[in-house]
């Protein structure tokens, strides 16, 4: 009788698949046919289908979200394609349906009660710039940014319950990655630098080392340093796929992500990158040494990047030579990004100094470079300038009380991921935790490129705070389901 059943579910289920099938053909033909843009209608099709799929499967929901942000699909579609914001309308359905199951079904959203409060002092601590900021037009702007991002953090806290859909955000990742890194490393290797590939490959030229120019990759950022960022975060968490996962096509997908990540970075020239992606690697191996089996596919991997480097790019990395030298004898460089990081720097030592409890003001920093660069008489003709340096920027604009709580926040996710691992490896969920310790390392890495860049870009800042934060919940209910 169950055999039976299961064959009439299955008979169904393709006869729905196939009128499914059946009427979308017959619509986006005729759409087609009366509206012309193809590829647009397509594209809205598919987006329908998927906004139908994930309020049945929350998984689904959750994957196209950490997707779509990731990537900046729906900013790419509305500022190069004049099409409607996607984000904004899925973020709204996925919160309705969150509602829903709430209020309907009572599956009560858990889990976002200890990041709420968390988040809501940091929160706190950057309105209460509206009393004293000099410009606080700015600071209201950045806050309705904020909280769209931080929006975006208690949808993934709420909805990244358990194991399968940690394993649905890590793949959506490294799609992501396999994605917008096999674009990049296309276009550097054809040098198609004026083609952006329907904007999710923007490049610029810009320095590469002395008087020498060349074409830097920037992805859908638009900056190549930022890009960096992002792409490192790829990194170890396609590298524990790729060391763990047990499906060959998976585990290709994640060699691939692996390798077009890794010369995506290479492919920004970005000094800081380089650094910030050694560092999340030094971290990696030394929690998760390589074994022996493993080895010859990682030379293989290390022997590509080394091919594909760029002559240049070794020049760039070589510079950072400059500032040990030049740190011992007074800083002098013929490097213009240099020179600009040490004006920011000094700019930004000046503001804490005349501030250092409550700083100038959330995202005034810029507007106040001007001011404090030409008091030290470092740029008498200086233009307004970005701190390039996330937590020099947090002290310079919030003061010693926004560092404090930024700090705590940070603190709250090292010690959300350290303790999920360690409780993972004690009950010998060794593969769920090198995922965890993956995650963790890539968010290290993401930190570590902070030192170098501020906080232009802060969704995914606030996506990773989501994911870390959402950790002792998918431990807890993993580990209950199997007592």
């Amino acid at each position: 009788m169950v055999t039976k059943s299961i064959q009439q579910r299955s008979i169904k289920l393709k006869v729905t698949f196939a009128l499914l099938a059946l009427i979308v053909g017959g619509l986006l033909g005729f759409a087609i046919g009366q509206f012309g843009k193809p590829l647009y209608i397509v594209l809205g099709v598919v987006g329908g289908v998927l906004f139908i799929v994930s309020i049945f499967s929350i998984e689904t929901g959750l994957f196209v979200l950490v997707f779509l942000t990731y990537t900046r699909f729906s900013d790419i579609a509305v500022h190069y394609h004049n099409a409607p914001s996607i984000a904004k309308l899925y973020i709204f359905v996925l919160g309705v349906l969150i509602l829903i199951r709430w209020i309907v079904f009572k599956e009560h959203p858990v889990g976002w009660q200890r990041a709420a409060v968390i988040i809501g002092i940091y929160g706190l601590v950057l309105a209460s710039s509206l009393l004293y900021a000099s410009d606080t037009t700015l600071v209201s702007q950045k806050l309705n940014d904020i909280a769209k991002d931080v929006f975006i953090t208690f949808i993934v806290i709420v909805l990244l319950k358990n194991s399968a859909r940690l394993r649905a955000v890590v793949w959506s990742l490294i799609i992501a990655g396999f994605f917008l890194g096999t674009i990049s490393v296309f276009q550097y290797l054809t040098s198609t630098f004026e083609n952006n590939y329907w904007g999710f490959a923007q490049t610029a030229l810009q320095q590469y080392v002395g008087v020498i120019q060349g074409y830097r990759i920037s992805g859908p950022i638009g900056d190549a340093n930022y890009y960096a960022q992002i792409m490192i975060v790829i990194v170890p968490i396609a590298l524990e796929r790729v060391l763990h996962e047990r499906k060959r096509i998976l585990r290709f997908i994640a060699i691939w992500a692996l390798l077009v990540s890794l010369l995506s970075v290479v492919f920004t020239y970005s000094r800081g990158g380089f650094l910030a992606l050694s560092a999340a690697l030094l971290v990696w191996f030394f929690i998760y040494p390589p074994g022996i089996k493993y080895l010859p596919l990682l030379i293989i991997v290390g022997v590509v990047i080394l091919m594909l480097i760029p002559q240049e790019y070794m020049d760039r990395i070589f510079s950072l030579r400059q500032l040990i030298s030049g740190s011992s004898v007074g800083f002098k460089t013929e490097d213009t990004a240099f020179r600009g990081r040490v004006s920011e720097t000094l700019a930004a030592v000046e503001m804490i100094k005349k501030h250092p409890f409550l700083g100038v003001g959330f995202n005034n920093y810029m507007v106040n470079y001007q001011k404090y660069a030409k008091s030290i008489g470092l740029a008498p003709n200086a233009s307004e300038r970005a701190a390039h340096d996330l937590y020099l920027e947090v002290v310079a604009e919030t003061g010693l009380i926004g560092l404090t709580t930024f700090l705590l926040l940070i603190g709250v996710v090292a010690r959300d991921i350290i303790n999920t691992w360690k409780k993972l490896r004690t009950a010998k969920r060794d593969e769920l935790a090198a995922m965890v310790a993956a995650i963790g390392v890539s968010f290290l890495g993401y930190l570590f490129a902070a030192i170098f860049i501020h906080s232009a870009f802060p969704r995914y800042f606030w996506l990773l705070i989501g994911i870390c934060m959402a950790l002792p919940q998918v431990v807890k209910n993993t580990l209950q389901s199997e007592q």
